[in-house]
């Protein structure tokens, strides 16, 4: 957590929190599907955290961010009650982020939830390959990963840029959750 160290634990804690319980608030959104995209989006989550950390790997924080959250992985329910307040808590968390950790690092982190929503909103369409072929699941993943993280990087700061198989409470969900996460 040396990176992290910069911020007083509860600090740190919040903004390590932040991008698992953006992912929880973009599931929640669409519970329409019952138990079975509720799985693939815990799955989603917990594969998502270090593929797309993997893509921001020039940035110290997304590293730090992405292993205490897998480090963490026993805290995850007691962090699901604080999803539903995540647009309320994104703007000061994203100013603590930008003010200690500068721009760059600030966007990269950013990217990094925005992505993780995204990829969990995919989940339940995008994922079914993803559940059928063993052998083929990191390769299918990767490739996912790839598009989601080529999508958002072409994206506007305040375009949500959704695609066509999220559900409309899920592209309403991100659009929230990317206004609140604006630099």
């Amino acid at each position: 957590m040396s990176v992290l160290s910069q911020l007083p634990e509860d600090e740190a804690l919040n903004i390590i929190a932040l991008p698992y319980q953006a992912g929880m608030w973009i599931s929640h959104a669409d519970d329409v599907h019952g138990d079975s995209d509720d799985f693939k989006e815990m799955r989603a989550i917990e594969r998502g955290i270090p593929a797309l950390a993997a893509q921001h790997e020039s940035s110290a924080l997304v590293q730090a961010v992405a292993s205490e959250i897998m480090r963490m992985k026993d805290q995850w329910p007691s962090w699901e009650d604080g999803c539903f307040h995540v647009t309320k808590r994104a703007p000061d968390l994203m100013q603590r982020v930008l003010g200690t950790f500068g721009e760059s690092e600030a966007k990269q982190y950013r990217a990094f939830t925005l992505e993780l929503g995204k990829l969990v909103a995919q989940a339940a369409s995008e994922f079914e390959a993803f559940d059928a072929v063993s052998e083929e699941k990191e390769s299918f993943f990767g490739n996912l990963i790839g598009k989601i993280t080529g999508s958002y990087a072409a994206m506007g700061q305040d375009n949500a840029g959704h695609p066509a198989n999220i559900s409309a409470s899920e592209k309403g969900a991100l659009s929230q959750l990317s206004a609140a996460l604006k630099i």
